[in-house]
């Protein structure tokens, strides 16, 4: 796309009748396209986001879904941009010259270092606030839940009842509670999570991995799945999570030989 092409290229000159303006042209289309695009997603993405039950898990949904808005335009500039030379700047012989060179436009040049410098500068802050909200989330209610991985199940211990979940089919946890979980391996490497909670983390021999807190906000059966290959029975490697009420909660830790 050569400066004669392009509105403004040359200070004081016009385009000529003839030749349309391809830079108002091009960045209409790239505008329509990006708000098409941004429409569709936000039309299909509570189809295919995964469904939450913990404010942890909808803050990754917000902001994967604010990262994607900002990233459907960006892409659609390169692509509009591209599509847009190839169909209007096409030749069909071989060129037997160069063309005209391209003349600086040093406000074009500005304007670009501005726009992907603000992009950058959002996406440290939103980054930042949203790590901070959940690294210095304290609560003296928190519940802790020391997971322990082998191959091939999971046993989950609450130190500060004194019971353990070995054994039992079913791991409890109270909803509107604050959970952490302390991870770690006694063989090889394996991977912790929780879907539905947001929660995911590896489960590494000799070290133990916390997890951000977060706070099951819906009663329901949940799965705990190992999701790093760790041996021959890796897919049976799972176990079911119950989100109670705190009454149930207390009486599972009882039957599970707790103190309250």
């Amino acid at each position: 796309m050569s400066d004669a092409n392009i509105e403004g290229s040359t200070p004081g000159a016009s385009p000529t009748p003839e030749e349309p303006r391809h830079l108002r042209r091009a960045i209409i289309a790239w505008i329509v396209v990006s708000v098409i695009g941004i429409v569709i997603w936000l039309l299909v993405t509570p189809y295919i986001a995964p469904a939450t039950s913990s404010n942890l898990g909808s803050s990754q949904i917000l902001t994967f879904n604010v990262l994607t808005v900002l990233a459907i335009p960006v892409a659609m500039f390169v692509f509009v941009f591209l599509a847009y030379s190839l169909i209007n700047f096409r030749v069909k012989d071989r060129p037997t010259e160069d063309g005209p060179p391209l003349q600086p436009r040093p406000s074009l040049q500005i304007g670009w270092l501005g726009i992907t410098g603000a992009l950058c500068l959002f996406l440290f802050i939103w980054g930042s606030f949203f790590y901070y909200q959940e690294t210095s989330a304290a609560s003296n209610n928190t519940l802790a839940v020391n997971v322990t991985a082998q191959q091939w199940q999971w046993t989950f211990d609450y130190p500060q009842y004194g019971a353990s979940s070995q054994g039992a089919q079913v791991i409890e946890l109270p909803v509107n509670r604050p959970v952490q979980f302390y991870v770690t391996s006694k063989d090889v490497l394996h991977g912790f999570s929780i879907l539905a909670f947001g929660v995911r983390v590896d489960a590494n021999p000799g070290y133990v991995t916390t997890t951000s807190q977060f706070i099951p906000t819906q009663t329901g059966s949940y799965a705990v799945r190992c999701v790093e290959m760790c041996g021959l029975y890796h897919s049976y490697m799972w176990e079911a999570v119950k989100v109670v009420s705190a009454t149930e909660f207390n009486a599972w830790i009882a039957s599970q030989g707790g103190h309250l």
